[in-house]
């Protein structure tokens, strides 16, 4: 496995950049409830193409779902299982990544961004922040498929190649937001903030919704919504 972690301070402000360098930011860390979440603000100076992805369940991670929203807390993208593995360059560093990481590249115009993390199934329940996501009130959700921990599980998952998972996976996360001005972990205010704090160019993460568990899940394909 790999990581670099150039984590902000929680709750810092993120205005939009001008005349600065793209860079690539990669974060690490472990979520201690199945349903915890984590937001990302970062920035863009200039129109271009931003690739987020994560690096962590080849290492033994949780299956991990990336969601994407703008400055107002509308949803561009959500991804689930990105593609069927493979390797990216960030910061110098080849990053490997397995079939049920997540991975978006989107072409996005200047402006502040939230990106958000959470694990399988615990999808965002609309295309607007505020609402929250599925399994905010379950921190064990994951115990109902099936693995002798108790969370963090994957039950009886099979892969691309019919080969079954491991049910019992780990706290562990790996996020690389590439190609952007700025980037760090934003705070997390109350759902009902979230529009005003947006139009200071902070950002943060409310809670959602998703889909049953299928025990052979096919890769879930981007939805993008670019204005």
């Amino acid at each position: 496995m790999k990581k670099l972690f150039p984590v902000a301070l929680l709750g810092a402000c993120l205005t939009v950049a001008t005349a600065v360098e793209a860079a690539d930011f990669d974060f690490n860390g472990n979520f201690a409830n199945d349903n915890d979440k984590l937001s990302f603000a970062f920035s863009l100076g200039s129109p271009g193409t931003v690739t987020l992805f994560t690096s962590s369940w080849l290492g033994g991670g949780f299956d991990p779902i990336l969601t994407l929203w703008d400055g107002l807390g509308n949803q561009l993208a959500e991804q689930d299982d990105g593609v069927l593995g493979g390797n990216q360059l960030s910061n110098g560093i080849n990053f490997n990544y397995g079939e049920f990481d997540s991975y978006l590249a989107i072409n996005l115009v200047a402006g502040n961004y939230l990106a958000t993390l959470t694990q399988y199934d615990n999808f965002s329940v609309s295309t607007s922040l505020a609402d929250g996501f599925l399994r905010d009130t379950d921190p064990q959700f994951t115990a109902a498929f099936g693995c002798s921990n108790g969370r963090f599980c994957e039950g009886s998952l099979t892969d691309s190649h019919g080969d079954p998972v491991e049910p019992n996976r780990t706290a562990a996360w790996d996020l690389h937001i590439l190609n952007v001005a700025n980037a760090q972990i934003a705070s997390v205010p109350e759902p009902p903030t979230l529009m005003l704090l947006s139009l200071s160019g902070l950002f943060l993460l409310g809670g959602r919704l998703g889909k049953a568990r299928s025990k052979a899940r096919a890769d879930a394909a981007s939805t993008v919504r670019l204005a």
